[in-house]
């Protein structure tokens, strides 16, 4: 075969895999989507419970997962960003009267505001990116619990006001429900078609190999930028829900353990899959409440998740489930 006939195989190979993906992806959106609004909704109770935290922790890993997985910019404070748009929701619908949507939108520019000042502040890479990521979360969240007069310190914030929409409050845990999964909907949409485009593309080129990047033309620092800046404004917005599910705002709901259960999600569903991102956020939330009794033991237990995981299935949930039915596509034919 001639080098031009090699060639365009592989780039026919190439497009061919691309398509194949979009497909999947779309099809994955469905049926997550699918369970997102009929499950929870149809169980009620404590099973629409979960479903909130659940879509909270969802939109959350999203975030992370096209930091980590897609771009391969492992942030170790992910829950300070979280933080960071909960308390400026909160804030502004408590003490300026700021409806909701407005609030939300605040929260992911805080948050992206934020991560962006992170990315200018830490010129690093490799390990001591990380390193550094981890110490910003750490100062984030001695910020929350010191600065009493705004976030009222380790006591918290309480009496979390109702969600407004449109002149109507939002009282009920199902319309709580909607205005997430909702949310979770649109975002996780739009990541695929940014994932399948020239932006996408461009962060799994930063992931694969920055140099290799930048000697193809791309502008490593923009995109570099970009998406941290895109991931910690998607923490953001997970971070606004979470007061009105708690009813109470602590500076303890964003710690490092939170940003590591962050991490443990998008590795078990698999680094770089967006409804794998879902599935180990799902996953991380309902198991704990079926092992009450061994609550003791969460830490170790995660711990050995997460080794087990990387060993066993090392493209983690969503992978394994592809390379499933990619081999008995090919026994079948």
């Amino acid at each position: 075969m001639s080098t031009i006939a090699k060639e365009a195989h592989t780039a026919s190979h190439q497009s061919t895999s691309g398509v194949s993906r979009h497909r999947r992806d779309w099809a994955a959106f469905a049926v997550i989507v699918g369970i997102l609004w009929c499950l929870p909704l149809s169980l009620g109770g404590f099973y629409l419970y979960l479903g909130l935290a659940v879509a909270i922790y969802a939109i959350s890993a999203l975030g992370l997962q096209i930091m980590v997985g897609l771009a391969g910019q492992l942030s170790l404070g992910h829950a300070a960003f979280m933080g960071i748009g909960a308390y400026t929701s909160v804030l502004l619908q408590k003490n300026a009267g700021v409806p909701f949507p407005a609030a939300l939108a605040a929260a992911a520019l805080a948050a992206a505001a934020a991560g962006l000042l992170m990315a200018q502040l830490i010129r690093l890479s490799g390990v001591y990116f990380k390193i550094a990521t981890f110490g910003f979360g750490v100062v984030v969240h001695q910020i929350l619990s010191n600065w009493t007069a705004l976030t009222g310190g380790s006591a918290g914030v309480r009496a979390i006001p109702a969600i407004g929409v449109l002149g109507f409050q939002i009282e009920t845990r199902t319309g709580l429900f909607v205005c997430e999964a909702l949310t979770l909907t649109l975002l996780y949409a739009l990541l695929i078609r940014l994932s399948h485009g020239k932006i996408g593309r461009a962060f799994r080129a930063l992931g694969q190999n920055e140099a290799a990047a930048r000697s193809v033309g791309i502008a490593v620092a923009r995109y570099r930028m970009m998406v941290i800046t895109l991931g910690c404004a998607i923490a953001g917005i997970a971070g606004a829900y979470l007061p009105h599910l708690m009813r109470f705002l602590s500076p303890e709901s964003f710690t490092w353990y939170e940003s590591l259960t962050c991490l443990i999600m998008i590795t078990l569903g698999g680094l770089g899959s967006l409804p794998g991102a879902i599935i180990g956020a799902a996953i991380l939330i309902v198991a704990p409440e079926y092992l009450r009794d061994f609550a003791q033991y969460k830490m170790f237990a995660f711990g050995i998740l997460l080794v087990a995981s990387m060993i066993l299935l090392p493209r983690g949930i969503a992978g394994a489930g592809m390379s499933l039915s990619r081999g008995k596509r090919m026994h079948a034919q």
